[in-house]
């Protein structure tokens, strides 16, 4: 494995690139634990299904092409939309996605950081 940032986001079809100092964290979905203590000072786990997350990555945005008004459609729909996801390495992540949060988009930068909820499985 090589570390580094994602390369690139695809969003419902669009490709955005990331900027080269990211430091996007991906909490994959699946299960999350929770130990909870009993009387007699034994434990038991509670188990709950949770989303993936994706947060930290700043893609790039280009006015011309109308990224802005897309992005924002597409969280306002609040709807999942298809998404992949290539990282430094070349691993390629795919599922489903909603974007949530807020879409701050920096014009000094050109970027907006995103926050992707869904699903994310590792591609091969």
């Amino acid at each position: 494995m090589i570390a580094g940032p994602f390369e690139s986001h695809t969003i419902a079809g669009r490709r955005f690139v990331c900027d080269a100092d990211d430091d996007a964290v991906l909490n994959m979905n699946g299960k999350e634990n929770e130990v909870k203590p009993n009387g007699d000072a034994s434990n038991r786990v509670l188990q709950k299904r949770v989303p993936g997350v994706l947060e930290g990555s700043n893609i790039a945005f280009d006015q011309a092409r109308g990224d802005e008004e897309f992005l924002n459609d597409i969280k306002d729909r609040g709807a999942t939309v298809d998404y992949s996801g290539t990282t430094n390495d070349g691993v390629i992540y795919a599922g489903s996605v909603v974007i949530t949060g807020p879409l701050k988009f920096s014009h000094k930068n050109g970027t907006v950081p995103v926050t992707l909820t869904g699903t994310f499985e590792k591609q091969g």
